[in-house]
């Protein structure tokens, strides 16, 4: 866990898009955990406008490789980097589905990933009006299915020595989720921290047919009529 840094994720200067993940609750928390000064080079899964991988930039970083599968995504951190002043030979562009990626051919120490892990069994996708929007939030039916492609990637790539973190919903389950990683990659983790945040209130419907024990498993609380979930930031390492 960190100190705060010289530079806070609300100092970026960062340009917005519809459809486009900026400063969400996922980055911002994400950010206000992990001490980049600790690692040297960053591969960002899923960068959306930059934000993650900008943080780190400005934040003593030394290098970081921006991926996405939206080139919309790629555009716009582009666009990020430059208005932030970050110098040409301190990042990479890499365009495409994550799992296109040969980690063999890249020298990184730290991954980050905020997956889309909206459980459409929960909550209709179609309430998004952006396709692009729909893209980074499509979780499928358990809001796990893009974690799991994630891991199985991960399974064919050489992780020795690499730290990965991703930021969870309690509203997956996690300790089961968990579990499931280390018996099936043989990956350990830790939660590195917890945070407290209200629940979007397009999950009501489903959340309010659950019984006590289904709200318990996804840590899911009731107070002065609004739902609570919690956030984790989990650290993986072979």
């Amino acid at each position: 866990m960190k100190n705060h840094t010289e530079y806070l994720v609300d100092d970026l200067n960062l340009e917005n898009r519809p459809g486009i993940a900026d400063k969400t609750k996922f980055s911002k928390f994400m950010c206000d955990t992990v001490d980049f000064k600790n690692y040297k080079r960053l591969l960002d899964v899923g960068c959306g406008s930059g934000v993650v991988g900008i943080y780190a930039l400005v934040n003593q970083i030394s290098f970081v490789y921006f991926n996405d599968i939206q080139r919309s995504a790629m555009e716009l951190s582009k666009i990020n980097i430059s208005k932030n002043s970050i110098l040409e030979d301190k990042y990479q562009f890499i365009e495409g589905s994550f799992n296109s990626i040969d980690l063999s051919k890249y020298l990184v120490d730290i991954i980050i990933f905020n997956p889309p892990q909206l459980p459409t069994g929960l909550v209709n996708i179609e309430s998004f009006s952006e396709e692009s929007e729909k893209k980074f939030r499509d979780g499928g039916d358990n809001g796990r299915k893009i974690i799991s492609d994630f891991f199985l990637w991960l399974s064919k790539q050489p992780i020795d020595g690499i730290s990965i973190y991703l930021c969870l919903s309690s509203v997956l389950k996690i300790d089961p989720l968990l579990k499931e990683i280390k018996q099936k990659y043989g990956l350990s983790a830790t939660k590195e921290k917890s945070k407290t945040v209200v629940l979007r209130e397009i999950f009501y419907p489903s959340i309010k047919k659950m019984s006590q024990q289904e709200l318990s498993d996804r840590e899911v609380k009731l107070i002065d009529d609004k739902y609570y979930k919690n956030l984790y930031v989990v650290k993986f390492k072979k």
